[in-house]
């Protein structure tokens, strides 16, 4: 296992046994409101994220409250900052619950942040919905055991990578890849590993596996290996900003194959930052706004904050509007009553299409949206099953 893996397992429980154990009961609704909380990076370098993911919820919550609110009441949110570091992100959930006596918690979008908090959120019997966090670890532990008030919205790196490299092998006829892995990142090891097993199952060839970490500006070295390599495919599964600038050295090192990664490519900054280097690459992500009435909560979201768009502001939107189809069919604000509806989600239409939950792992069943970098486009190609 890796060590990121390991460090955000111990955090975890370090903090979980330093904490009491509190009955969700006592945070239940005010008089007139119903207090839900947020964690995100909302500063930092990926603040951009973060603060999409805060807004996005706001305005679900402002279009819930217009139409009457839930049972009676009015939302109201409470963002606080975990930026994007576990540590930080833990200080952040225990914010919510100790100060702000939220009855549920959205976020965050970084699986290294989700799996020291998925523990808390059990002692403190309080549902916790990660947004983009797609190692398995967020909802179940390192055996397998569920973590009962963990959730997510989103698909689960094994099906992703394992998805995506079924992908390029039977839809771009790709037989060797390359794969260079974040060996400081949980997202990346987690994704890579499902990758590579995928890959190698349907019959292809791994000719080149390197390792880097965040911090890193010069990828040369583990470039040119892979250049010499000279693989079909090259799969890069890091988040955008690292992405960009290791596609951008690989390009002048000579590499003129295809580039593969998964959604932490999914930002409309990638193109430009990439300067032209990632021109034809493929990566898998959710649908996002190709869908209609994604587009449609898009032009919303621009004309109330004049901000760029974000796929995370998607997860805000339908992370806030499942809460409220749990907390309408339990008929109750308790904690504990919201977990179970959560659990027991047979369908949820949101922003981001339709899913289900499994009851055993709470990971949601999804299609996996296929997406090209056109010039400083993002566009969506498919929807592969």
């Amino acid at each position: 296992m890796r060590k990121a893996i390991i460090r955000a397992i111990l955090l975890g429980i370090a903090v979980t046994l330093a904490m009491p154990l509190f009955a969700g009961g006592g945070r239940q609704a005010d008089s007139d409101t119903i207090r839900l909380g947020y964690v995100g990076a909302l500063t930092g370098d990926t603040a951009h994220w973060g603060q999409a993911g805060l807004n996005g919820m706001i305005l679900a919550a402002e279009m819930v409250n217009a139409a009457g609110g839930v049972l009676g009441k009015q939302i109201q949110i409470f963002g606080e900052d975990g930026r994007g570091d576990p540590q930080d992100s833990v200080n952040a959930l225990n914010r919510l619950l100790d100060v702000h006596r939220v009855v549920a918690v959205l976020g965050t979008n970084f699986s290294s942040c989700n799996i020291p908090m998925a523990p808390i959120a059990t002692a403190r019997r309080t549902p916790l919905v990660a947004t983009a966090a797609t190692n398995d670890l967020v909802t179940v532990d390192a055996n397998g055991n569920l973590h009962p008030f963990s959730f997510r919205l989103t698909f689960v790196d094994s099906f992703q990578g394992r998805k995506m490299a079924e992908y390029v092998f039977d839809r771009r006829g790709a037989r060797t890849a390359a794969i260079i892995i974040n060996q400081a990142d949980s997202y990346s090891t987690g994704i890579s590993r499902h990758a590579i097993a995928g890959f190698t199952e349907k019959g292809g060839t791994i000719v080149a596996n390197e390792a880097a970490q965040s911090g890193d500006r010069d990828f040369r070295a583990q470039l040119t290996r892979i250049v010499h390599a000279n693989p079909d495919v090259f799969f890069i599964p890091w988040v955008f900003n690292d992405v960009a600038l290791i596609a951008r050295q690989a390009r002048e090192l000579g590499f003129q194959g295809l580039i593969a990664g998964f959604d932490g490519f999914d930002s409309p900054q990638l193109p430009a930052l990439a300067e032209g280097a990632l021109e034809g690459s493929i990566y898998s992500s959710r649908a996002g706004f190709a869908l209609p009435e994604a587009r449609a909560f898009g032009e919303q979201y621009r004309a109330r904050f004049n901000i760029d768009l974000e796929t995370e502001i998607l997860f805000g939107h339908d992370g806030l509007m499942w809460l409220v189809q749990a907390i309408n069919e339990a008929g109750s604000f308790d904690p504990v009553a919201i977990r179970d509806r959560l659990e027991t989600t047979t369908h949820f239409s949101g922003l981001l299409g339709t899913m289900a939950i499994d009851t055993t792992t709470h990971n949601p069943q999804r299609d996996l949206g296929i997406f090209q970098i056109r010039g400083n486009d993002n566009v969506f190609v498919e929807l592969y099953r």
